[in-house]
């Protein structure tokens, strides 16, 4: 608990520290225009002065020094030239012996600081400080971070507001924006063994309409005294902590005033070619490339994540997204256990609380490819033009007391040839994991599932003409139950194998034609209108992902809709092995046969040989 309350005092005392340091610049102008503007030695003054200020007010740990700074007193307009805030490292020692050292330490450099129109006479006779316009390029900033203990029993008092900091000098102080340019922000994690570091590069911060007075704190259409704050980053890169993967931000947009966050451009992409990638990861498993154009999340309730950390908003949109998954399944190793897993699971354990009342997702393509180990071929299978609505998208307990069930809605098409529409309802509070999900597949040709079959299953579709397919099931981490109607007509398949040495799969002529007589029904329903359902009752391998468990409780279903249940492939199997052991017992006799011919032709030719040597002699 008490390493909460010391971050939330440190998020809290960010936009002060801010408004503190543009005081003590721009009240710099005023305390010239008050002191020195008859004489012509203000300038040696007021630089000592500024100084004086900055040592005060951090207790002497922070000194500033810089290159140039220009005050124009009649315009009102002041320049500062390579600007640097400096901490004084054997002070923060002093500070540290003495309990007293704050957790971050900060180091500042400004390539160039302008203000623009100071009103220094209004604050002479109005005691109102009123700033154009302050523009800051180039700002680079380290944050080091070490927390000590006395830090969080320290009883650290509410701290003063910026009105309390001026009000003995100034009654208001209005500053129409405020523009920082290009910053860089490294910051610096001490509290490891090993020093980590986190870069920001290439950030705008743009404020609108700074007023600090007695009245200002209680304006509920102010964001810390402003009329609003916008941040860009620009082109954000980071790796993952297992080093496998990269994220790439082309731009982050976030306004205090629109209570917005717009992502562009966000990429998450191996860190190398398959071969390594599998190399470095040691075992099987999925590798994922994902592109999103925008992800933008809107109505964000900024006071309830300052003052309790919980991000609820409105709205989350996720446009024009490419999701590709790939595996391999020549890696072998052990597998992980996917329990306590699945997306609703996962989300459950992402460290910030959260809730979002829906989230969109728009013209957005999903392709899953694997590359079987014995074919050593590839299958495909796409997901074209989804869009999907999410509803109570949350991990904070006390939303899921009031209704604990996340819904989405998805509609997509299948191998780009079939709309297929898929609904989910997950359970928020089940510790198994439980969830139902059900749907409706619409007409197709089914010979487009050959890129599915034939490389992962050994199966060529000749013919089908899909109809559509309904599905419900209730499923969990361990097992899923309910039931499949699969309506087609014309089936016929052919079954392959893998014959050592050939890169073609070859056919199964006579296995295939017991299968399409035997197993497999043409149609369903059939020709006396007899409908065949498909009931699902899966157990859940530990091992077995969210989506492949999808997909195998719907396989579970179809193999009886086609006709292919226990009793069939029983009765199949003992058929075979009779045909087997006939075709076997003819190609004996054919072989035997035909070794028969040739030891009568040999026979023949010897006698003739014979015959021929007789004659000669």
């Amino acid at each position: 608990m008490a390493q909460t309350h010391t971050t939330r005092y440190t998020i809290r005392k960010w936009p002060i520290v801010i408004l503190v340091i543009i005081f003590l610049l721009g009240g710099a102008g005023w305390y010239a225009y008050n002191r020195y503007f008859a004489g012509n030695k203000w300038k040696p003054l007021l630089q000592a002065r500024l100084k004086e200020m900055i040592l005060k007010s951090s207790d002497s740990l922070y000194h500033i020094e810089y290159s140039d700074f220009d005050l124009n007193l009649a315009s009102g307009d002041a320049t500062l030239s390579d600007f640097k805030l400096v901490p004084d490292s054997a002070i923060y020692q002093k500070l540290v012996a003495e309990r007293k050292a704050p957790d971050n330490l900060f180091t500042l450099s400004v390539k160039k600081l302008t203000i623009k129109n100071v009103g220094a006479k209004k604050a002479l006779n109005e005691k109102i400080l009123i700033i154009d316009n302050i523009t800051i390029d180039k700002p680079d900033l380290t944050i080091v971070n070490k927390r000590y203990s006395f830090n969080d029993t320290v009883k650290v008092g509410k701290p003063k507001t910026p009105y309390q900091l001026i009000k003995n000098i100034f009654k208001q102080l209005r500053i129409d924006s405020i523009a920082l340019k290009d910053i860089s922000v490294n910051y610096v994690n001490k509290n490891n063994p090993v020093t980590k570091q986190t870069a920001l590069k290439h950030l705008d911060i743009n404020i609108s309409r700074v007023l600090i007075d007695s009245l200002s704190a209680l304006d509920s259409n102010r964001f810390y005294y402003t009329k609003g704050i916008d941040f860009v980053l620009h082109d954000y890169k980071i790796a993952t902590p297992d080093s496998l993967y990269s994220a790439r931000l082309g731009q982050v947009y976030f306004s205090t005033a629109k209570r917005e966050i717009i992502l562009d451009n966000v990429s998450f992409t191996p860190r190398y070619n398959r071969t390594d990638f599998y190399k470095k990861l040691g075992t099987s498993g999925d590798i994922f490339t994902l592109n999103f154009k925008k992800i933008a999340i809107t109505d964000i309730d900024l006071q309830r994540f300052l003052r309790d950390q919980k991000l609820y908003a409105g709205i989350m949109d996720v446009a024009n997204a490419n999701v590709q998954i790939y595996s391999n399944s020549n890696y072998k190793g052990k597998k992980s256990i996917k329990i306590g897993k699945d997306p609703q699971q996962a989300l459950q354990k992402v460290a910030l609380d959260m809730k979002l009342g829906k989230l969109n997702l728009t013209h957005s393509d999903i392709i899953y490819s694997e590359l079987d180990a014995i074919t050593q071929q590839t299958g495909v299978i796409t997901f074209n033009n989804t869009t999907g609505h999410f509803f109570n998208v949350t991990n904070d307990d006390d939303v899921k007391k009031k209704d604990p069930f996340m819904i989405a809605r998805i509609s997509t098409h299948f191998m780009n040839a079939a709309p297929l529409q898929v609904n989910f309802k997950f359970n928020l509070n089940a510790k198994d994991g439980a969830f139902n999900y059900s749907g409706s597949l619409g007409r197709f040709d089914g010979r487009i599932l050959d890129k599915l079959v034939k490389p992962l299953a050994l199966v060529h579709v000749k013919s089908a003409d899909i109809e559509r397919l309904n599905f419900n099931v209730n499923a969990s981490n361990y097992a899923g139950k309910g039931h499949l109607e699969f309506y087609y007509k014309n089936l016929n398949v052919e079954l392959l194998k893998k014959v050592d040495g050939q890169a073609k799969l070859q056919t199964q002529g006579l296995i295939s034609k017991i299968a399409n007589s035997l197993i497999i029904d043409n149609d369903n329903p059939d020709s006396k209108g007899n409908f065949r359902a498909g009931p699902i009752n899966l157990k859940r391998e530990p091992t077995v992902s969210f989506f492949s468990f999808l997909y195998k409780g719907l396989l579970d279903g179809l193999k009886p809709s086609v006709g292919f249940t226990k009793k069939t492939e029983g009765t199949v199997n003992k058929v075979v092995t009779k045909v087997t052991t006939l075709v076997d017992k003819f190609n004996k006799f054919k072989s035997d046969r035909k070794e028969r011919k040739l030891e009568r032709q040999a026979r023949r030719q010897a006698k003739k040989d014979s015959i021929a040597n007789l004659k000669k002699q």
